[in-house]
């Protein structure tokens, strides 16, 4: 641990046996007044917490049925950012699922689906300027165009730097691409709601009766668009790399065709190819790792491009 952390830990008077999780972005640790304190070691910065705190508070006023994370102060120290947030009860829903029984495993992808589907109650406010949460480089402002055309923006924005990687590896990927632009060249007609961008088994807490008590970590791909588009890319991370070997994918995908209709599929299939464009290099700039291949994998599946609506 740097010599930062442990002062910040010094300062409030608590030690590492107090922390409760660390993930990518940052190390959590319990508060003795049942907050908890977040520490940002290079993965954030105070503008883009100031952001994140003034949109939680902006989430407070809807009923979700679950917990939704709330900043309540962010600060610099030294060279590590600090949050103190409200603490979020449960543990990751993904720490229960190895070994669960068929039939619970169906009860838990009900649950799991009925989480991100009640985001939708949460509508895009009419003051908002922008369809993505942190856009550094204006790409969303809704008055440049609706959901579509944001979309089409970001893609030619993002595959314009990666190409030759999806080139090398994406059949008749040039040919591909097209057929994504064509679609969303034509106009969105459907709702804006919030689209938490990241929802999977990981930031999903639940209690011992398998029930949603908190979702987590919201940021990078956080948007206000069409609301499949959480839909979508909650199916594929449920079990993303297939850890659990039990064909989690397909059989989600059974329980969401049928709580939202066979007339879903090709657009849950047109935002995972979307999803894998726009997130290809997200933890490797250079293509080289593990999420690259499961992008690249997705965009080689056939079927989604058949079926895409």
């Amino acid at each position: 641990m740097s010599q930062s952390k442990q002062a910040i830990l010094r300062k409030y008077g608590i030690s590492v046996q107090q922390r409760v999780s660390s993930g990518m972005e940052a190390e959590v640790y319990a508060l003795p007044d049942g907050t908890v304190l977040k520490l940002y070691d290079g993965t954030a910065n105070l503008a883009s917490l100031a952001v994140l705190q003034q949109f939680y508070a902006s989430l407070q006023g809807y009923a979700v049925g679950y917990a939704l994370p709330y900043i309540l102060s962010a600060a610099q120290e030294g060279d590590v950012c600090i949050t103190i947030e409200r603490h979020l009860p449960g543990v990751p829903m993904a720490s229960i699922m190895a070994g669960l029984a068929s039939a619970e495993m169906e009860r838990l992808m009900q649950t799991y689906l009925s989480a991100v589907l009640v985001l939708q109650s949460i509508p895009m406010p009419p003051e908002a300027r922008q369809y993505k949460l942190f856009d550094e480089h204006g790409l969303s402002l809704r008055n440049q165009g609706d959901w579509h055309d944001f979309l089409a923006h970001w893609l030619s924005q993002k595959t314009a730097a990666i190409a030759p990687y999806f080139q090398r590896d994406v059949s008749d990927f040039a040919v591909k691409l097209v057929q994504l632009i064509d679609l969303l060249a034509q106009p969105y007609t459907g709702v804006h709601c919030l689209v938490h961008g990241d929802f999977f088994p990981g930031n999903l807490l639940v209690n011992p009766r398998r029930e949603v008590t908190a979702l987590l970590d919201f940021g990078l791909f956080t948007l206000w668009g069409d609301p499949l588009f959480d839909v979508a890319t909650a199916w594929v991370f449920f079990d993303m790399y297939d850890d659990l070997k039990a064909s989690l994918r397909r059989r989600l995908l059974e329980v969401i065709l049928s709580r939202l209709g066979e007339e879903t599929r090709g657009v849950l299939y047109r935002y995972v190819l979307i999803y894998s464009l726009l997130s290809a290099n997200t933890y490797a700039p250079d293509c080289s790792d593990g999420h690259y291949r499961w992008c690249a994998a997705n965009l080689n599946h056939q079927p989604y491009w058949d079926a895409m609506a």
